[in-house]
C-alpha cells in the first residue's frame, strides 16, 4: 500500500463533527509537498502553504515554493502572496487560511495544509491570542528604543516587562513586538497569551507526520540546495540586494539568504556559500525535530 493510499484509507475511517483539514509536516526536505500533491489529486484536495518563507514572492527558489506546472493541476494557497518588505503575523497568516476555508468549503474541495513551521501548524491547531493591533507609534517608540540601546541591553529591558517571554524569545522582531504590546496596553505579551480569548479555526484535523533516518533527511537537504542554486538562488538573492531591502526582516533569515549575500559582496567564495548554508539547514532539522518530538501529536506517523 502507498502512502497516498493509507492517508486515504485512515481519513475515510474517520468520523468528523466539522469540516475537516489535512495536516502535514515534517522536517524541511523530507517530502512534504510532494506527498500533498500526490494526496490532493487522489482526493480531489487544495493545498495551503504552512511555511513561514514560502510566504515571500522574492524567495520562490530558496524558499522552495511550487512549480508552476503544480500549480496548474492543483489549486496553491498563500505562496508567495506578500513581499519581503511587508509585515506579516501569524495571526494574519490564520485568517487567510480561514478564508481561504470558506472558499474551499463552496467548493467542496478538501483542504491540505502543508508545511514545517512550528508557530504555523500549532496555531492552526490551538488557535492565537486575539492580541490587539499595535499602533504604529508604540511599534516605532521600541524600534527606536532597540536601536539606541542595542539588542542586549533592550533584551535587560524586555526582561523586566516580561521574563517568561525573554527566556524563549531571543528575535530582534519579537522583542520589539513584546516591547511595543506593553507600552500600548500596559499588560506583557505573555499574559496576553495566557488570558485573551482565542481565534480559532473551526475545523476537525487529521495530522500527518512524516519522518525519515536523519541522515537521509540532511542528503536531501544538501542535494535540494544544490539545486537551488542551479535554478538561480544566486540571482533571486542578488535582487534582494539590488532593490536594498532591510537585510534584518524576517525573510533574510530563509537558510542560504545570508550566505550568498557574502559570496556577493565578495566575503566568501561560493562553494563555502553553499557549505555553510548546507550547515545551517542541518541545524535548523535538528531543531524542527526536536519541536515536533514535544509538540505535535500525529493521527499518522508515515516513514519515507
Amino acid at each position: 500500500m502507498s502512502n497516498v493510499e493509507l492517508i486515504i484509507e485512515r481519513f475515510s475511517n474517520l468520523q468528523f463533527d466539522k469540516s475537516p483539514i489535512i495536516i502535514i509536516t515534517g522536517p524541511t526536505g523530507i517530502g512534504k509537498s510532494s506527498l500533498a500533491l500526490s494526496l490532493a489529486k487522489k482526493i480531489d484536495g487544495i493545498i495551503i502553504n504552512a511555511d513561514s518563507m514560502q510566504i515571500y514572492k522574492e524567495l520562490k527558489i530558496l524558499s522552495s515554493q511550487p512549480i508552476e506546472e503544480d500549480k496548474k493541476f492543483i489549486s496553491h494557497y498563500l505562496y508567495g502572496i506578500r513581499s519581503i518588505v511587508e509585515k506579516f503575523s501569524v495571526m494574519e497568516w490564520l485568517g487567510l487560511v480561514n478564508e481561504t476555508l470558506n472558499i474551499v468549503s463552496v467548493k467542496k474541495k478538501i483542504p491540505i495544509l502543508v508545511g514545517g513551521t512550528g508557530l504555523y501548524i500549532r496555531s492552526a491547531i490551538e488557535g492565537v491570542s486575539k492580541i490587539p493591533i499595535i499602533n504604529n507609534k508604540f511599534l516605532e517608540k521600541s524600534k527606536r528604543l532597540f536601536n539606541s540601546v542595542g539588542i542586549l541591553e533592550f533584551r535587560k529591558i524586555v526582561r523586566k516587562i516580561d521574563s517568561d517571554f525573554v527566556i524563549k524569545n531571543i528575535d530582534k522582531h519579537r522583542l520589539i513586538r513584546a516591547h511595543s504590546v506593553f507600552l500600548q496596553t500596559g499588560i506583557n505579551i505573555s499574559k496576553w497569551h495566557e488570558n485573551s480569548e482565542r481565534f480559532n479555526l473551526s475545523n476537525n484535523y487529521f495530522c500527518i507526520l512524516l519522518e525519515q533516518e536523519r541522515e537521509k533527511i540532511y542528503k536531501n537537504c544538501e542535494k535540494r540546495f544544490d539545486d537551488f542554486i542551479y535554478k538561480g538562488a544566486v540571482d533571486e538573492v542578488r535582487l534582494l540586494i539590488e532593490k536594498k531591502f532591510d537585510r534584518s526582516l524576517p525573510g533574510f533569515k530563509c537558510l542560504g539568504v545570508i550566505w550568498i549575500l557574502k559570496y556577493l559582496e565578495k566575503k566568501i567564495s561560493l562553494q563555502d556559500a553553499i557549505l555553510l548554508s548546507k550547515r545551517d539547514t542541518r541545524r535548523y532539522v535538528k531543531r524542527q525535530l526536536t519541536w515536533l518530538r514535544h509538540n505535535f501529536n500525529p493521527d499518522l506517523i508515515i516513514q519515507i
